[in-house]
């Protein structure tokens, strides 16, 4: 994956987006540390002017899936540690984890015990029946009488009450958009911070790339140059041999070829 990144450095954030959140661990270690070769990935600011090559996007595409064809997924959760969830805890949650645990069906409310009926046939003598009628009618009478004063506060009290309520959500509601509003800013100072730093590197990188091409331009005018002097010194030095001229004491290279050349044929 590093290899991908390398080349076209389209792993990385683009330019003025902001980095991910760094969520820090209990001890105070950062999330990301945790993966494998981190310090490989760095939010740089690259600048790729070679991506809308279709040739560039081919080689990069063949690089991310020859890696993602070896890539195993693990574990990124195995090593933190579960969260504390009191809600979770009652025994209530705990009942109803172990009834799905085993798979049985979920038992509804029973709902007998608000209805009211006459004992009929052989139960009409008996007066167990008529107890459980009787206390299913007093719970009947006390939801209801419950329900009607739960009604006359209502109308007393709830205009005020929802009032006081509103107000109450209101102001969280302000605050929360001030938080809100806040972290937006903060985050849009991050971002613009992030695009002049990225306009500034590009700047930077370009004024580079524009001295190296002008260097090697230069060094090709100067290799081209030496190139012409060489072959301009040899037809000079077989101008000096054909008209019979010493040049060896004004050219100390020739004489050397000259005294390598007769060593050589002796």
């Amino acid at each position: 994956r590093a290899r991908a990144c390398t080349i076209a450095g389209s792993a990385a954030p683009r330019r003025g987006a902001a980095s991910p959140p760094r969520r820090a661990m209990a001890d105070g270690r950062l999330l990301f540390t945790d993966n494998e070769s981190h310090a490989l990935v760095d939010a740089l600011p690259y600048i790729d002017t070679q991506l809308g090559s279709a040739e560039v996007a081919q080689q990069v595409k063949a690089l991310i899936d020859e890696e993602m064809a070896q890539f195993e997924p693990r574990d990124y959760l195995a090593d933190l540690p579960y969260p504390d969830l009191p809600l979770f805890n009652s025994e209530v949650i705990q009942q109803e984890f172990a009834r799905i645990e085993a798979g049985q069906p979920l038992v509804g409310a029973d709902i007998t015990k608000y209805q009211v009926e006459q004992p009929q046939g052989n139960f009409a003598m008996d007066h167990v029946p008529w107890k459980k009628a009787t206390e299913a009618a007093h719970l009947q009478l006390e939801h209801s009488r419950l329900r009607l004063t739960n009604l006359e506060m209502l109308e007393r009290w709830g205009r005020k009450a929802w009032i006081a309520h509103s107000a109450v959500v209101r102001a969280t509601e302000r605050e929360l958009g001030e938080e809100a509003t806040g972290l937006r800013a903060e985050r849009e100072e991050v971002n613009k911070k992030r695009k002049l730093d990225q306009i500034s590197c590009g700047n930077e990188l370009r004024r580079l790339a524009h001295e190296l091409d002008r260097y090697r331009i230069d060094n090709m005018e100067v290799e081209r140059g030496l190139v012409l002097a060489e072959a301009e010194v040899e037809r000079l030095r077989l101008a000096a041999v054909e008209r019979g001229v010493d040049i060896c004491g004004v050219d100390a290279e020739f004489a050397a070829q000259l005294k390598a050349a007769k060593e050589a044929g002796e």
